[in-house]
C-alpha cells in the first residue's frame, strides 16, 4: 500500500531556489566570461596599440616637408626584418598624399599584398582600426603628416597582424565553451546541497511541531539557535504560540466543565421538581411551591448566562465605549443607592475621571463591593477610596472580613472558580464575578490586583491611566 503523506525528494520550494541559484550563478558566470573576454580583448588592443604608436612616434621623426616636398630619411629604419620580411612581428608601412598617391611602402608589401587604405575623415593624432586583408587579420593606425602651413600633406599607415590576439581570444571563448556543461552541472548540484541544507533546520521545526497536537500542547520545539537569528525567533514564536494555545484549550476545556456544572445544578433542580409535580394531581399550594423553586433555579440559570454574555462582551475592545466620566457621579448615582444601609465610608476625589464605559465600572465597583459584604462579618467596616497618583487613578476597596488565601489570589480571576471559604462557608455565589471584573478592567486599560489588609481581610486595587479636564 503507497503512503500518500510520503514527502517527495524535490519539495516545490526547493525546486524555486534551485532554479533561482542556477539562474544567478549561470548569469554570474555568464556576465564574468563575457567581463573577461572584454577585458582580455582590451588589454590585447591596448598592446598592439602602444606597439604600433611607438613605431609611428619613431617613423614621424625621419619625415621631413620643406615647400610641399615630403622627404623621407630614414631608410635604414624600415630596412629592418619587421619592414621587409613577414612574420608574427611585421610592420607593414604606407604612405599616400591626400590624392591616394604612394609616396612610400614597406618591402614586405610586395609579398604581401594590397592592403586597403581608408583616409580618415578626421584629424586625429592616431586613429586606429581593425581590417582583413586577405585571410589576415590587421590592426592599423593612421595618422597624418603636417606641412609647413599645418595643412595636411599626407596620411602614414602603420600596420601589423592581430591573427594571433584573435587566437588567443578564440582559444578562451573555446574554453569557456567547453567548461560551461562541467560548470552548469557543478552550480546544479551546489544549488541543491544549498537548498537542502538551508530548508534542514526548517524541516527538523516542522518535524518537531507536527508531533504537537491538542492533547500534547506542553511539547516545545527545542532547536539550538540564538534568539535574534530567524530559525531562533520563528522557534520562539511558534513555542509562544503553542503556550498561548495550552493556555486557551485549558481554559477553554475548564470553562466548558465549570459552565456545564453550574448550569447543569438548577436544571437538574428544574427536573426534579417538574417530575415531582407531575406524578400525581397536587394542591394548589403544592404547585405554586415547585413553581416558585423552578423560577429561583431559573434565575440562576439568567443571572449565570448574564455574566458569561458581560463577560464575551467586554472581552472584544471594540465593545468598550470610550467615554469620559466622572467616578464620584458613577458612585453617588449607581453605588451608594444599592448598598444603602451597610457600614461603607467612601472616599471619592470630586476631580478623578475615566476613560471608557460607564456600565462597565459600575459592575465592577457593584461586584467587588458585594464580595466585601459578603465576606466580612457582623456588617463590618468597608473603605471605597479613588485618588489620582502620579498620573493614574486608583481605585481601592478595603475590607476587614475573611480574606483570601495566598495560593488563591491569581486563581480567583478565573472563570467559576471559588474560593475554600466561599465554598466552605456556603456563601452564594457562581465564580464569575471576580473573571468579569477582571475583564472589564483589562477592556478599559486597567489593571487589578488583590492583597492583603492590615490587621485583616483584603484590599482589591485598580489602577487606570487617569484623564485630565481642563
Amino acid at each position: 500500500m503507497l503512503n500518500k503523506n510520503k514527502k517527495p525528494l524535490f519539495t516545490d520550494t526547493v525546486k524555486r531556489i534551485v532554479f533561482w541559484d542556477i539562474a544567478i550563478f549561470f548569469m554570474l558566470f555568464l556576465t564574468s566570461n563575457i567581463f573577461t573576454v572584454i577585458i582580455t580583448n582590451k588589454i590585447l588592443t591596448d598592446n598592439l596599440d602602444e606597439r604600433l604608436k611607438n613605431e609611428v612616434e619613431t617613423l614621424l621623426d625621419s619625415f621631413r616637408i620643406e615647400k610641399g616636398i615630403i622627404q623621407f630619411v630614414g631608410y635604414s629604419e624600415i630596412k629592418e626584418p619587421d619592414f621587409t620580411t613577414i612574420n608574427s612581428g611585421a610592420f607593414f608601412l604606407q604612405v599616400k598624399n591626400t590624392n591616394g598617391k604612394t609616396l612610400l611602402g614597406s618591402d614586405n608589401l610586395k609579398s604581401f599584398g594590397t592592403i586597403p587604405f581608408g583616409v580618415p575623415s578626421n584629424k586625429p593624432r592616431y586613429q586606429f582600426e581593425n581590417i582583413t586583408a586577405g585571410n589576415h587579420k590587421l590592426r592599423v593606425v593612421y595618422t597624418p603628416l603636417f606641412n609647413e602651413h599645418n595643412k595636411i600633406a599626407a596620411y602614414l599607415q602603420l600596420s601589423v597582424f592581430r591573427t594571433q590576439y584573435s587566437s588567443i581570444m578564440r582559444k578562451i571563448i573555446f574554453f569557456n565553451l567547453f567548461n560551461l556543461p562541467f560548470v552548469l552541472l557543478l552550480i546544479i548540484i551546489v544549488s541543491i546541497i544549498l537548498a537542502k541544507k538551508s530548508y534542514s533546520p526548517l524541516n527538523k521545526i516542522i518535524n518537531i511541531a507536527e508531533n504537537i497536537s491538542a492533547n500534547n500542547l506542553n511539547a516545545r520545539i527545542k532547536y539550538n539557535a540564538h534568539p535574534n537569528d530567524e530559525l531562533g525567533r520563528l522557534r520562539d514564536t511558534l513555542n509562544n504560540l503553542f503556550t498561548r494555545l495550552e493556555i486557551q484549550i485549558n481554559q477553554i476545556s475548564q470553562f466548558s466543565d465549570n459552565a456545564s456544572h453550574q448550569l447543569m445544578t438548577p436544571l437538574t433542580a428544574i427536573k426534579t421538581e417538574l417530575e415531582y409535580i407531575l406524578k400525581r394531581q397536587r394542591t394548589l399550594d403544592e404547585y405554586k411551591d415547585t413553581l416558585t423553586k423552578v423560577s429561583i433555579q431559573n434565575d440562576k440559570m439568567i443571572t449565570i448566562i448574564k455574566s458569561l454574555l458581560i463577560i464575551s462582551r467586554y472581552s472584544s475592545a471594540s465593545e468598550v465605549y470610550k467615554n469620559v466620566f466622572k467616578i464620584s457621579h458613577v458612585i453617588d448615582e449607581s453605588i451608594k443607592p444599592v448598598f444603602k444601609g451597610y457600614n461603607i465610608d467612601y472616599l471619592i476625589c470630586d476631580d478623578c475621571y475615566l476613560r471608557g464605559s460607564y456600565e462597565g465600572i459600575q459592575i465592577v465597583l457593584e461586584n467587588l463591593i458585594d464580595n466585601a459584604v459578603k465576606y466580612s462579618a457582623n456588617n463590618s467596616r468597608i473603605t471605597v477610596k479613588a485618588e489620582d497618583i502620579d498620573g493614574k487613578t486608583i481605585i481601592k476597596i478595603e475590607d476587614y472580613g475573611a480574606g483570601i488565601r495566598g495560593d488563591e489570589k491569581e486563581k480567583i480571576f478565573e472563570r467559576f472558580y471559588r474560593s475554600a471559604i466561599a465554598t466552605g462557608g456556603n456563601i452564594k455565589g457562581y465564580g464569575l464575578g471576580l473573571s468579569l471584573v477582571k475583564t472589564i478592567v483589562t477592556a478599559m486599560e486597567g489593571s487589578i490586583k488583590v492583597e492583603d489588609n492590615i490587621p485583616m481581610g483584603t484590599v482589591f486595587i485598580l489602577t487606570f491611566p487617569s484623564v485630565k479636564i481642563e
